[in-house]
């Protein structure tokens, strides 16, 4: 989620509301980007046989209505995602107090990139998410993993690649690598591995 999409949820949630839309904001501005996203080409014969023969996927699946539907279900997954995020992250007081430390300490963690925070806008606290704390500590060796995730990552690539298991690691997160002592270096490898995808 970018900084401009944060300052616009404020606004947009109350928009929403006063029209009595139970949809979130977040759903809605992927809504909008799916509406407004040119459609995609059509399948040829050869790969609508294809899909048809080799999958679950029906005549009514890759129809233009089935199609649109996947599209918001996408979207709405995402947007989902994005809340749960955003709901399920710590603000800098919060952060301090589960790590006994001062707000500027957090925030100097978060600007030698010890914490990986959330993009947020002006004036609003700011997110820390949740996934980089384990038994009230912060996870070791971030401010040498953060910094090579490429730099327009989304926030939910970034939760996604540290808290699923990686067979590179045993089978382990890279979450739950660093927390047992593992070799920073084998999850910077793996980083840097999403560079060239």
């Amino acid at each position: 989620m970018s900084t401009a999409e944060f300052d616009r949820l404020p606004r947009l949630r109350s928009a929403l509301d006063r029209q009595g839309n139970p949809m979130s904001v977040a759903a809605f501005l992927d809504v909008l980007k799916q509406v407004a996203a040119p459609g995609s080409e059509a399948l040829t014969a050869g790969e609508r046989d294809y899909l048809l023969e080799n999958t679950d996927l029906t005549e009514k699946d890759l129809s233009s209505e089935g199609l649109a539907a996947a599209r918001l279900r996408i979207a709405e997954d995402r947007a989902l995602a994005e809340e749960e995020a955003v709901e399920s992250s710590l603000t800098t007081k919060q952060v301090a107090e589960l790590l006994g430390k001062h707000a500027p300490a957090i925030r100097r963690y978060k600007g030698s990139g010890e914490l990986y925070a959330l993009p947020t806008a002006a004036g609003r606290d700011t997110l820390y998410p949740a996934w980089q704390f384990v038994d009230g500590k912060k996870t070791p060796g971030l401010s040498e993993i953060i910094p090579l995730f490429p730099q327009y990552t989304h926030p939910l690539e970034v939760q996604q690649f540290m808290t699923e298991p990686h067979e590179e690691l045993g089978e382990r997160s890279p979450v739950q690598w660093l927390n047992a002592g593992g070799d920073t270096q084998a999850v910077a490898d793996l980083v840097e591995e999403l560079s060239y995808e």
